[in-house]
């Protein structure tokens, strides 16, 4: 069955002045799925992940398509506050503001300029149910955000982000700081999410890609080497610098 897609770069590069760390990169990201982005430390995967959404403006150069629903939104005329509803992000770091759990959440739709209290308090458990918190904090949603503990304040941005009905996800190591059993609980949300929305990981756990998504891309000093089907990348890679990165000879 042909998977649709969510998301195309075409020949997407990215430069730090004159330092070329993405090159070249073309990617279709199927729609409904978990895609990871794997490879060492300054391979540019997560600065291919913030330039999806155009986060990477103020600091690099990024030349190429991004095409979203049939527009390259790596354009300048592009509303890039729009893009960023549509397309959100989940930083590493948990990220939650210093106000409550229900401010938290409802953040983005009250910049939107959303007043209805009806549409907010519906649009919070909604989020929070999306996002497997809204049983540890439906009696609490007034208290702060800033109380709750990693994991969930990590949960928290991930429902901050679903409110505001994103149909892409980007995810910069989202468990990265996090304890074993928050990791599997951000996993298993992941997983249930994809049936509403695409989601793009940049992760350094190897484990975690081979559970957790579907598609792999490899990449290796600014070049994406490899992308395929989670299982074919991690069994049967048919890169040999794949294979040598999966085995622990680098990175």
């Amino acid at each position: 069955m042909q998977t649709s897609t969510a998301l195309e770069t075409k020949n997407l590069q990215v430069l730090y002045g004159e330092k070329h760390v993405a090159h070249d990169i073309n990617l279709k990201f199927p729609q409904n799925k978990i895609t990871a982005l794997i490879g060492a430390s300054g391979s540019g995967k997560s600065t291919v992940l913030r330039s999806l959404n155009r986060m990477n403006d103020d600091f690099a150069t990024v030349k190429g398509e991004i095409n979203f629903h049939g527009v390259n939104i790596n354009q300048p005329r592009v509303n890039v506050y729009r893009v960023r509803q549509r397309i959100g992000m989940v930083f590493q770091q948990p990220t939650p503001f210093p106000m409550s759990i229900y401010e938290n959440v409802i953040y983005g739709l009250r910049l939107a300029g959303e007043k209805d209290r009806r549409v907010l308090d519906q649009r919070v458990e909604e989020s929070l149910r999306q996002a497997a918190l809204w049983d540890e904090v439906k009696d609490q949603l007034k208290s702060s955000a800033l109380a709750l503990s990693g994991g969930q304040q990590q949960r928290l941005c991930i429902a901050r982000t679903l409110a505001v009905r994103p149909e892409i996800i980007l995810m910069d190591e989202p468990t990265s700081a996090l304890d074993p059993v928050s990791t599997s609980q951000i996993e298993d949300t992941l997983v249930q999410l994809k049936e509403q929305l695409t989601i793009i990981m940049v992760t350094h756990n190897m484990q975690q890609a081979s559970r957790s998504a579907d598609w792999t891309a490899f990449m290796h000093q600014g070049h994406l080497i490899e992308f395929d089907k989670t299982a074919n990348i991690f069994m049967n890679p048919r890169e040999q610098k794949t294979a040598d990165y999966l085995s622990g000879k680098f990175g």
